[in-house]
């Protein structure tokens, strides 16, 4: 078994070469490629790394600490199994992260959580209170390295590169699809999120969104700490985005969770 995919550094080589040979100028692929992110995508096809996120089942959750109101359950995070060296993000070095979300019974007002258990044998599988089991069977995801930008994976063909074919077909001829269910770090798939919008220098910006953002706020602001591309069971993107520097000082009391529910 081997880890499968493409890193960030290895795409930045290929999409370069592939551009200069399409004679796209340096400085407008290097606009595009500043923008890119690394993410890591979760899959359920087992690889060396080893499992990273256990989706479903219940959570190991130590004795004081409340279940988020009427929230599911939604899977845990290894943070000693994440590939540090494939992501931009400051994860915490050992224990998991667990990720609840109220969305499959309240479409219209989802929301989420995120706890970390620093030593996850200190704690003991918990039932959601007054609720039914586990709200999936467990089901275990390996890490592979991806690339991302701020629009979904049909990108070439969206507004986001009106203007830019030279660009697009350049991307078209070396993209590697990043669909997965489950993926850390790159950019928020879903249009309620703080910054899934067009990066200035990237195709028409609409008025009635008011100001766009600059390339400082999408590089350096809001981190997608967990989404997914098709919760398995409910068919929904979720997506739980926190500051770096938040992230970093163990504030996951600021984690934000937009969603698209069942689309």
């Amino acid at each position: 078994m081997s880890t499968t995919g493409i890193d960030l550094p290895t795409y930045k080589e290929r999409f370069r070469r592939e551009a200069a040979a399409r004679g796209v100028p340096e400085a407008r692929a290097e606009a595009f490629l500043a923008v890119m992110r690394p993410r890591v995508g979760l899959i359920s096809t087992p690889n060396d790394g080893g499992v990273v996120f256990r989706y479903g089942g219940l959570p190991r959750m130590p004795d004081g600490v409340d279940w988020p109101g009427s929230a599911s359950f939604l899977g845990a995070l290894d943070c000693e199994a994440i590939p540090r060296a494939q992501l931009d993000l400051p994860y915490p070095e050992s224990g998991e992260l667990l990720f609840f979300w109220e969305g499959h019974d309240n479409v219209f007002e989802p929301w989420g959580e995120v706890i970390h258990v620093a030593d996850p044998s200190t704690a003991s599988p918990r039932q959601r209170p007054g609720g039914p089991g586990a709200y999936a069977d467990p089901v275990d995801y390996f890490a592979t390295p991806q690339v991302h930008l701020p629009w979904d994976t049909g990108f070439y063909d969206d507004v986001a590169f009106e203007g830019l074919d030279d660009v697009a077909k350049a991307v078209e001829a070396t993209w590697e699809d990043p669909w997965c269910d489950f993926a850390l770090g790159g950019f928020p798939n879903c249009t309620g999120g703080p910054e899934w919008d067009i990066p200035d220098g990237i195709g028409e910006w609409p008025a009635e969104r008011g100001e766009r953002p600059t390339y400082t706020q999408l590089r350096g602001e809001y981190r997608v700490l967990l989404l997914s591309d098709s919760d398995p069971l409910f068919n929904s993107r979720l997506n739980y985005v926190i500051r770096a520097q938040d992230l970093a000082a163990g504030r996951y009391d600021t984690v934000s969770m937009v969603a698209d529910v069942n689309d």
